[in-house]
């Protein structure tokens, strides 16, 4: 597969203008072309079953075998210390075994730009295959060994691992693609993460492995994808634009992309020699400092906490017993959740073939506008439900979760993950990426603490506070967000 990239003398020259040390090629006019070869093929692949898959997976196995993982918490602390716990401590622990894996991922993004830096993206790759090895087989050990304290040490961990996961995976795919597919591989990272969300929805049915003999094996069988990830590590590569701007080794950043390319050097050095090298370290305080690197972490946090509160969670927490009050069973009615997540992954999958088509800052405004309109249509119908004015309403009520799910996958479901690499250098990178990673897990926990107090009280109207943040995310985006899809004669000018 080979993509065609014009890189335009003019803007070369104006940005030479600019600074002395940017690099221009000889030729008047480059005409180059670019590989997707199989080596990169295989480490978007890999970074799905050791990275991306986990942490989806990780995120939603925890919902279908709540009141079974409680009982089981109940007899092991009856078991080993003689203590009977009262339902309300019940629930108590239950938080805190769920919540601990959103404080594990907040401390994974917080750590993960510093980790990208220091021991480089292939080095963290590493570290988020071992973590997820080890929490696998806590998770599995738990049981085994009757100890609650197992099951929380493997959700720290598990937390920890998707916190890294999200800060340096949709980065790392990025500084390896080509620069006119880049958002191709940046959407290659929520694939892998709502594909993980579905298999862990799916598995934890009741009549597969959501029950008490085999819950264990539920909550460890994404060990068995990281061990299939594993011999990848020999061959997937550092990144080229890492080691050039960040390592400053230029001849093994070339050798690197070679291999990564399937071409000769001569053929694809005009891919880093566009790049400004700096002997500065980039801090927060320094992006902060800096206009540019400001303005990139702000848009980048803003939109992420714009994304978790749009209502996905909610709509997903709702749907279960929207499809009940439809008419489906207790059972039906999780396979009608399950085929919600089936259509977000699939629209996701569907999105990889039209994302390079179209301006991010468009898909954005397109998505989060019909997102505002289905959840409006949904609160009404809800209104309108609990009032019990129109036969059939229940069904319209399945009709919007469905069209809210559908286009939530458009744009506002995977572009915040990877528009903060596409805003920014190679230099100030890894932490405005941090600063997304803890803005997710911050916003997830936000809405886990506050939405259950937010239902109590608003009740049918409880979608409306996530309106109203929908409305200001599309005000932001229109006013703020500038576009970063490149057009086809842009040359991809990552700087430091």
């Amino acid at each position: 597969m080979e993509n065609e990239m014009v890189i335009n003398k003019d803007n070369y020259n104006q940005k030479k203008e600019l600074d002395p040390n940017y690099l221009l090629g000889d030729q008047e006019h480059i005409d180059k072309t670019t590989k997707v070869s199989w080596i990169l093929v295989i480490t978007t692949i890999s970074t799905s079953l050791g990275c991306s898959i986990p942490a989806g997976y990780n995120t939603g196995v925890v919902n279908a075998p709540a009141e079974i993982l409680k009982q089981w918490c109940n007899e092991t602390i009856i078991q080993r210390y003689y203590v009977q716990f009262s339902p309300a401590q019940l629930d108590g622990l239950w938080s805190i075994l769920v919540s601990v894996f959103l404080i594990g991922g907040i401390i994974g993004g917080v750590a993960g730009g510093k980790l990208a830096n220091a021991l480089g993206r292939k080095g963290t790759l590493q570290i988020i295959y071992l973590i997820n090895l080890v929490s696998g087989i806590l998770f599995f050990s738990s049981k085994s060994f009757a100890l609650v304290e197992l099951f929380f040490i493997a959700r720290f961990l598990s937390g920890l691992s998707a916190g890294l996961t999200m800060a340096m995976v949709p980065m790392y795919l990025l500084e390896l693609s080509p620069a006119n597919k880049s958002g191709l591989f940046g959407v290659m990272f929520t694939v892998g993460l709502n594909f993980g969300v579905v298999l862990s929805q799916f598995l934890g049915l009741g009549n597969i492995l959501g029950n008490e003999s085999s819950w264990h094996y539920l909550f460890s069988l994404y060990g068995g994808l990281v061990l299939l990830a594993l011999p990848t590590l020999k061959c997937i590569p550092e990144s080229p634009k890492y080691l050039y701007t960040v390592r400053n080794e230029h001849s093994k950043a070339l050798s690197e992309l070679s291999n990564l390319r399937g071409m000769p050097i001569s053929d694809i050095s005009w891919e880093l020699e566009n790049l400004l090298v700096s002997s500065e370290r980039w801090t927060l305080r320094k992006v902060i400092n800096e206009p540019s690197s400001r303005k990139a972490i702000i848009i980048t946090c803003i939109i992420m906490l714009g994304q978790q509160l749009s209502g996905i969670n909610a709509v997903f927490y709702y749907s279960t017993s929207i499809f009940r009050n439809a008419g489906m069973s207790t059972a039906g009615a999780q396979y009608g959740n399950l085929g919600a997540g089936v259509i977000n992954f699939i629209v996701t999958i569907l999105s990889t073939t039209f994302i390079d088509n179209f301006g991010r800052k468009t898909l954005l405004l397109f998505s989060s506008t019909i997102c505002v309109f289905m959840l409006t249509a949904l609160m009404i119908s809800m209104i309108l439900s609990s009032i019990g004015t129109i036969p059939g309403i229940s069904y319209l009520l399945i009709i919007f979760v469905i069209g809210y799910v559908l286009f939530y996958g458009f744009g506002l479901g995977p572009i915040p993950f990877f528009i903060g690499s596409e805003l920014t250098d190679v230099g100030p990178r890894p932490i405005i990426m941090s600063a997304m990673s803890v803005a997710n897990w911050s916003g997830n926990f936000l809405v886990g603490l506050t939405f259950p107090f937010v239902n109590l009280v608003l009740k049918q109207y409880s979608f409306l506070p996530f309106i109203v943040f929908t409305v200001f995310l599309i005000i932001f985006t229109w006013k703020v967000v500038p576009e970063t899809k490149q057009s086809l004669g842009q040359q991809s000018t990552d700087t430091e």
